[in-house]
């Protein structure tokens, strides 16, 4: 049978979450196998010398690393096949940014925040399988900071031109949901290849760029992210009810973004604790963790919150593109 689904700019959220599992799997070996400055590379796994329990740990991940690293890249040509045929239709992009009613355009942030995902599985995963790239990571910080500045530049003028759309004359935002945090998502992302760039980078000039490009991304997806999540938490309490059933995952939107904004802001710290005299207020890995601990708060208030949805609809439902909030 021909799987033949529309194109929709949220189909790039299959993609974003291949590319979240194949980096939860390289951070845990990053972290949990000794090895040498950089990421850890698969030459680094001496597997002669492991465990029979580390080996049942590690050889599995490898294997998951291995096949989401692979479903991310073919998942990011496929889409942006599609997306380029999308884009050819005449009148498909501008009825799909004109409908700013119910915040339904904003699955459009998808796209930035999907090849912001990708560039990191292309300097993590994929490097942890190539080997070769290691000695020539320096190479690729000037080609990453163009990248990075072309992620902002069109993050940046979406949230213009669709932002006008959501505040338009007639436009209903009470009806509006957590899938108005998708702008907020993608800047996190694109944040996060920035101080990739900042951390890796042995060029002060390419850190130099990154670190600015990094914290005016951070800055404008908070003010972003605060004015939404205020929005949205009144409104939802003022209506006394929840949003239909097929998008309530969004709820769960707020668990990566608190990571990425965190970790971001913590590789920021790094580069510029050792370059202001007084030192910076507060600990870096207060930062850090203060940023999972609201990820855990927000994630397991949210399954209370939609408790009902579970037991009852999930199971059972049609996929839904919020659902990918889950991974």
């Amino acid at each position: 049978m021909k799987l033949n689904i529309k194109f929709h700019p949220l189909l790039f959220q299959a993609s974003l979450a291949a590319g979240g599992v194949s980096l939860m799997a390289f951070n845990y070996l990053q972290f949990a196998i000794p090895h040498g400055k950089g990421p850890i590379t698969l030459s680094d796994i001496s597997w002669g010398s492991l465990t029979t329990a580390q080996d049942a740990l590690y050889a599995p991940l490898v294997a998951l690393m291995l096949v989401f690293t692979l479903l991310t890249f073919g998942l990011t040509v496929y889409f942006l096949y599609r997306l380029a045929g999308w884009l050819g239709e005449p009148g498909a992009y501008g009825t799909f940014k004109g409908n700013g009613q119910g915040n339904q355009n904003a699955g459009i942030f998808a796209i930035v925040a999907s090849l912001a995902m990708t560039v990191n599985v292309i300097w993590a995963p994929f490097g942890f399988f190539v080997p070769q790239m290691a000695p020539h990571m320096q190479a690729l910080m000037i080609p990453s900071l163009f990248v990075f500045g072309a992620l902002l530049l069109v993050l940046l003028y979406l949230e213009v031109a669709f932002g006008r759309t959501w505040f338009a004359e007639g436009v209903d935002r009470t009806k509006f949901n957590f899938i108005w945090l998708l702008d907020a998502f993608a800047f996190g992302l694109v944040a996060l290849t920035g101080s990739g760039i900042v951390a890796m980078a042995k060029n002060n000039v390419v850190a130099d760029i990154a670190a600015v490009g990094t914290v005016f991304t951070l800055v404008v997806g908070a003010v972003v992210l605060l004015y939404k999540v205020a929005y949205l938490t009144y409104n939802h309490v003022k209506a006394g009810k929840l949003p239909a059933d097929p998008i309530l995952p969004a709820f769960f939107l707020i668990v990566p973004i608190s990571c990425l904004f965190g970790l971001s802001a913590y590789r920021l710290t790094g580069f510029f604790e050792p370059r202001v005299e007084s030192g910076l207020p507060g600990s870096p890995t207060a930062l850090i963790a203060g940023s999972y601990v609201l990820a855990v708060v927000w994630g397991l208030g949210s399954v209370y919150l939609i408790r009902d949805y579970f037991t009852r609809y999930f199971v059972k439902s049609p996929f839904a593109p919020p659902q990918w909030g889950f991974v």
